[in-house]
This record gives C-alpha cells, structure tokens and sequence, in this order.
C-alpha cells in the first residue's frame, strides 16, 4: 500500500492546523494545499525533500473544498512544479478571484445577509473589517483548476481514489475514497473531534436555488457511512478509524442543536436569526458569530422545512416564528 505523509500546518485559526497529505507516486500529489504563508510553504517544502522529493516534482493538487486554509498554497505550488488542480467547480469562486478588484462587489451580499440576519450595525462594522482582513491577507489570488465533479477515479500506481461528491461543509465538498484499502480523505467532512460547520452559501441564498447546508450535509454522511471506511484522514487532526461512531455522534450533536434552536422559541415571537443564534450561541465573538449564523441558520431552515416554523420578511429583516396550528 501506498504510503501517506500528513503534513500538518499551523494555522492563525482556533482550529490551530490543518492537513495536506502527501502521496509518493511516479505522480506525486497533494491532496489539500494548507494554508497561504511562506511559513506553511516552508513546512510542505521540508516535508517533501524528508520523502525524497521536491516542490517542483508535485505534478497534481486535489483540493477538498474551497476554504482558504485548504486551497491556500494550491496556485503557488502549480506555479512551481506546473501541477495539475483539481476541484469541484462549485467551491471554485470561494478562493479563485481577484481580491483587489472585487472585494467591494465580493462583501456586497455578506452585508445584505448580516442586514437581514438582524445584526447590529456594530457587529456588521466588525464582521466586514474581519473578512475584509482575511480577503486582503490569506487569498491567494487565480490560479488554473480542472473541474471534478463525483465519480471521477483518480489512478496511482497500486491503487486509485474515487471522487465522492459530499456537499454540506460546502456545496461543492469532495472526499476521495481508496475502496481497495478502505482509506477516506476526508477533507472538512468528516473530523474526529469538531463537528464540521454547515457553512451558509451566501450566493447561493441570493439565488433561492433551493441548497440546504444542513440537510445536504446529512445526506452526505449517511452516504459515507455506506462507503465501508476503515481509515479516515482528516483534514484537521490525526487520522483515526471506525468512522460510523463519530457519524453517529454527529447525528446526535445535530438533533440535540435541532431541539436547542427549538427551544428558543418556547416563550417568544418572532425573532431574527441573530437574536436565536445569541441565544444558542452566547459566547461568540469576531468571526465565530458568522459559523454560529450558519448553523442557527441550517437547522431553521430544517425546522421550516418540517412545518414547525415558518418565516418572512419585514423591513429588511428575516423574522421567525412558531408555526402555530390555528
């Protein structure tokens, strides 16, 4: 069996590290590229030459999704080594833009969505200033990918990776599954100690395309936990196995969150979507209140979605309530 070399790189997140995992082959490949700094530049570096290669003999890159602290060294290293990228072209826009020219037109519906989540003008200032920072610092501007979409198989010399489409982290999610080894690359998926955020698509809400974070997410686990996993390599922590245990912890997480956000509405009307987020997540600060929005957000629209609430708009705000019987 192939070996895997984990390449774990700090990170200026709570989250501390993320995984790039590096495949030894007549084609070597990265799957995940870290995070965009030369420091995480300098670890991938040195951990290709310890296995006896060098950036410039890197000739693919699969990418998990688009976050930025996946995708980040993913244009840098082709630049070098002339590597094929590879992901899914729904998360293509998250990181592959031009931060300069656009930023203002990049924030515009992020500004809508904190207007209509009910957050308060200085909240909204602080939000905007954080993302603003991230944009400005940690995007690592274009670069050339080639589109996968599921299915796909992946060869290497003594075994292959299938594509599997697993949307809910994001829409265009992706792992990559070595069936004859039961090996999973798990991207943001599927962690061992975090429960993945099923983060709001901003552009997608625009345009009412019917995406559910949440609701896909489960589908995606479920399909998962069919798949006969024997090893999951994450891309935040250590590798671990018997996957269908903490699928299972997951699911009970989501259905007691499920009823938490339930709960809320045991003695109010109707309310924004911070005001419930607040209140199921009163310690957020800074760019946490946005991964607190999300998940407030997923389980509404499951909550909508079931009957038990319902919603509209007044003034410029989304307001929530209890779908009473009458």
């Amino acid at each position: 069996m192939s070996p895997v070399i984990r390449i774990e790189i700090p990170i200026p997140f709570p989250i501390r590290s993320v995984n790039a995992y590096f495949i030894p082959d007549s084609n070597p490949t990265l799957i995940d590229a870290g995070f965009y700094s030369e420091d995480s530049l300098r670890r991938v570096r040195l951990a290709l030459e310890d296995a006896g290669y060098r950036l410039s003999d890197v000739k693919r890159i699969l990418l998990t999704h688009g976050h930025l602290d996946h995708v980040g060294l993913a244009g840098k290293i082709a630049a070098i080594s002339g590597a094929e990228v590879f992901m899914h072209p729904l998360d293509r826009d998250k990181c592959i833009w031009d931060v300069k020219g656009n930023q203002a037109k990049r924030m515009a519906p992020f500004l809508r969505f904190f207007n209509e989540a009910g957050l308060p003008d200085e909240i909204i200032q602080d939000m905007a200033v954080s993302m603003t920072d991230r944009f400005r610092r940690f995007f690592p501007g274009d670069f050339n990918v080639e589109h996968i979409e599921g299915n796909e198989t992946v060869a290497f010399d003594d075994f292959a990776l299938k594509v599997v489409y697993s949307p809910g982290h994001t829409v265009g999610s992706v792992c990559f599954f070595d069936g004859g080894n039961g090996r999973l690359f798990s991207g943001d998926h599927l962690l061992k100690n975090i429960t993945s955020n099923p983060v709001i698509e901003i552009e997608y809400q625009e345009k009412n395309n019917g995406y559910r974070s949440l609701s896909s997410y489960l589908n995606s686990l479920e399909m998962i936990g069919a798949l006969g996993v024997k090893e999951v390599l994450p891309g935040h922590g250590a590798p671990f196995s018997n996957p269908q245990e903490r699928i299972d912890e997951i699911i009970r997480h989501h259905r007691m969150r499920r009823q938490e956000v339930l709960d809320v509405f045991s003695a109010r009307d109707e309310m924004t979507l911070f005001t419930i987020s607040r209140t199921v997540f009163p310690a957020l600060r800074g760019w946490d209140v946005f991964l607190g929005l999300s998940e407030t957000r997923a389980h509404l629209e499951l909550l909508e979605g079931e009957g038990l609430l319902r919603s509209h708009h007044e003034q410029g705000r989304r307001l929530y309530c209890l779908n009473q019987a009458e």
